[in-house]
């Protein structure tokens, strides 16, 4: 029996009654209070009209003609959606007067922004906490906030290429390559949220609060760490495979049948290598000297993937990966967004795909939180709020502000008019 609207919201979440105050933009920061959010808490969004989120300068590829369309970006549904939003211009000291009551009546601070900025505005942790004693105070930037380069302004591509991530990206005969998503945002949102629920356990042991400073270059080194140690350990860089391996052969991904369809294969053992040669009509190659160890794959690799990618190239790339799991070679198809949304079974089978309510499109359908909270399942609060969708419930219920306040604070400037 599905369960009806009051049920759902009744349900217990795990972060229930916790309030975030997010001052923040990009990925790194917002993805913190998303799953925050998702996970019950109650996370205020502070905005700018000088300074708007990137995700609220979108322009659709399907209607650019429409311009920027702050509600509708695929990513402020992914990065934002479930939060409230209010917009103050923190310029003025009217609208830092009104962020610090919104701190005094939370529990943790989310901040992405270049170091000193918060400090500058009259926000920074050593004047909230005057606020909020147990305050927890996150911050997050590309270097943190101490060393020779704190002061450096960073997006992920730049993290991504001093990190060495890009150096490790791409094949061999060919320059590095980014990856094209700044994978430095999510290891750092993700290392920041495990740090905030760190504190948050360590205030509820201890009554006290404190500041964490994330820097995002260390996160994505860290992540870095086995390829690290070949530096370390050897003195040399490790090089560049592409979809080789060092301890694998053959392994790749190999052309299917149709336009720019693949399956990513590996074999691991001289075992899986013989059912490889069976499966693909190559029999013989079990005995060939060439291919009977792993050392011998790894210097014939070419005429491996050569032989491999005329087999796989006749066929459909769900088929090579059925045939080759059923023989009991690692192989899965490259998919695309399309393939997870239509084909993928497994998906499917455990809905990780999510309908959300869209205050300007009605539902939308995004990619899931992974989580997999069974005792307090998460869940998706409405997408596509507008700059100050939320005045009336932050300054008015939250703050007991009249509506005579909040329109003079409007006046004066210091609270943005909302948007429509």
């Amino acid at each position: 029996m599905a369960s009806s609207e009051a049920e759902v919201e009744a349900a217990p979440q795990a972060l229930r009654g916790l309030r975030v105050l997010e001052f923040s933009s990009g990925m790194a920061g917002p993805w913190i209070g998303r799953l925050m959010a998702y996970c019950g808490a109650d996370v205020i969004k502070v905005e700018s009209r000088r300074r708007p989120s990137v995700v609220r300068l979108y322009v659709s590829p399907q209607a650019p003609e429409r311009g920027i369309q702050p509600t509708l970006s695929p990513w402020f549904t992914d990065w934002d959606a479930g939060k409230r939003f209010v917009a103050l211009d923190l310029t003025r000291p009217e609208a830092v007067a009104l962020a610090r009551r919104l701190v005094a009546v939370s529990d943790v601070v989310i901040e992405n922004n270049s170091t000193g900025v918060m400090e500058k505005l009259g926000l920074g942790y050593d004047e909230l906490v005057q606020v909020r004693p147990d305050l927890v105070y996150f911050g997050s930037s590309g270097y943190g906030d101490t060393g020779p380069c704190r002061n450096y302004v960073t997006w992920g591509p730049n993290i991504e290429a001093i990190s060495g991530l890009a150096t490790l990206s791409g094949f061999p005969e060919r320059p590095c390559t980014f990856t094209q998503f700044a994978y430095p945002d999510a290891l750092s949102a993700l290392h920041g949220l495990f740090a905030v629920l760190c504190a948050l356990d360590h205030r509820s042991r201890t009554g006290e609060g404190q500041r964490i400073s994330l820097s995002q270059f260390e996160a994505t080194v860290g992540a870095l760490g086995p390829l690290l140690m070949q530096q370390l350990a050897h003195g040399e860089d490790p090089a560049r495979l592409g979809n080789a391996s060092l301890h694998a052969a053959p392994q790749g991904c190999y052309p299917c049948r149709g336009e720019d369809r693949w399956c990513a294969i590996q074999v691991d053992d001289d075992a899986a290598a013989g059912r490889l040669f069976d499966v693909i009509g190559r029999p013989a190659w079990r005995t060939d000297a060439r291919f009977a160890s792993l050392a011998g794959r790894l210097e014939h690799r070419a005429t491996l993937d050569e032989a491999l990618a005329a087999w796989t190239r006749e066929r459909d790339a769900y088929d090579v990966m059925r045939t080759l799991q059923h023989a009991g070679i690692a192989a899965g198809v490259v998919q695309t967004a399309e393939d997870e949304w239509r084909h993928d079974r497994q998906l499917a089978a455990r809905g990780f795909f999510e309908s959300i309510e869209h205050l300007a499109k009605g539902r939308v359908l995004a990619a899931g939180i992974p989580l997999g909270l069974t005792g307090t399942p998460g869940r998706t609060g409405r997408a596509g709020a507008a700059i100050g969708q939320d005045h009336d419930a932050v300054f008015g219920e939250l703050l007991g502000m009249s509506p005579e306040e909040i329109r003079s604070a409007v006046r004066a400037g210091a609270i943005e008019a909302p948007d429509g």
